[in-house]
């Protein structure tokens, strides 16, 4: 049992690395050869299979390795035939021809892998990257270096841990968007990306472009908050357009109920436009559709505008068409 405690953490550090390894050589063989699918899953069990086999004669661990994966690549492989004639020949070669190999220089063994692995190389994604997604270029740099400088296991792991650090970041602090009417329009949109959209002061449109969630609650909250602050007490009607919410937990169902309360607090409406039906079920389980009302759902933005204009107009109309006849 000691033993196994000891080497538990050891044997899931080694799985983890060679699965990683393995399934990063294959994607990078997917992305060569366009008719080639790569199914995690499958390369998961085959590494099982292996590695369960091999145990039984004090193997190694059995991974996919980038350089012999380059070297097959390059020599033209089409299936898994040609990994079991490259063992055949290999324990040949260790049993007759091994005198052969003696004297041949460990550069040219490497200018071979060398040669495969530039194969494997794809500056053009690089550059793409660079115009797409400049975190997703650093990102690509760092593994880079990582890999040459410590190995290509620790590479790997660099790599790893810098796309969960992106995706945290990303899912903690997701888009958001306050919105604003196209002239002559009934649609909305980012008010930082337009200059000629329709702002109403007594109104306030924002859209939230992530899951909500515990890990951006507060975000969420706080960019609200802000929005409502710097309207004023002008601001009447608060419409979250929740088309991009696609999911909702219940530290998201607790937010949304402070930020009613908020709403409520300074006598402002609060109004839902385009809740997609997977988040409605959660309200409704979470209680939240009572708390909102119906009546406040909407499946456009212009609809609650509408809505809240003709309220809005019956609110004053008597002050309107007062006369002393």
């Amino acid at each position: 049992i000691d033993n196994f405690s000891a080497l538990l953490p050891i044997a899931l550090a080694i799985a983890l690395v060679s699965f990683m390894e393995s399934i990063a050589v294959a994607k990078a063989i997917q992305a060569k050869h366009k008719n080639y699918k790569v199914d995690a899953n499958q390369e998961l069990i085959g590494l099982g299979i292996a590695n369960i086999g091999g145990s039984f004669f004090q193997s190694y661990p059995t991974t996919g390795g980038f350089s012999r994966t380059a070297v097959n690549d390059q020599a033209g492989a089409k299936t898994g035939l040609a990994s079991i004639i490259s063992a055949v020949l290999i324990a040949l070669t260790l049993l007759f021809l091994t005198s052969l190999f003696y004297y041949l220089p460990n550069a040219i063994l490497a200018s071979v892998i060398m040669v495969a692995v530039f194969g494997l190389i794809d500056i053009k994604e690089a550059v793409h990257l660079w115009h797409a997604d400049r975190s997703d270029f650093w990102m690509l740099i760092a593994t880079f270096v990582g890999t040459l400088a410590l190995g290509i296991e620790q590479g790997i792991l660099i790599g790893v841990v810098l796309s969960i650090a992106i995706i945290i970041f990303r899912t903690t602090m997701p888009h958001f968007a306050v919105l604003g009417k196209i002239p002559g329009k009934p649609h909305y949109k980012n008010v930082t990306r337009f200059d000629d959209l329709e702002i109403r002061d007594d109104i306030l449109v924002m859209r939230f472009d992530a899951r909500l969630y515990f890990a951006n609650v507060s975000y969420f909250k706080d960019k609200i908050e802000e929005e409502i602050a710097r309207k004023g007490k002008k601001l009447k009607l608060f419409i979250l357009d929740a088309n991009s919410i696609n999911g909702m937990d219940s530290s998201g169902m607790h937010a949304l109920e402070e930020i009613i309360g908020l709403c409520h607090a300074q006598g402002i409406d609060f109004n839902l436009a385009s809740v997609k039906g997977p988040v409605r079920d959660i309200l409704v389980r979470g209680g939240l559709v009572d708390e909102i009302g119906e009546e406040n759902f909407f499946m456009r933005i212009q609809h609650a505008v509408d809505t809240f204009d003709e309220k809005d107009k019956q609110r004053y109309e008597k002050y309107v068409l007062q006369t002393n006849e």
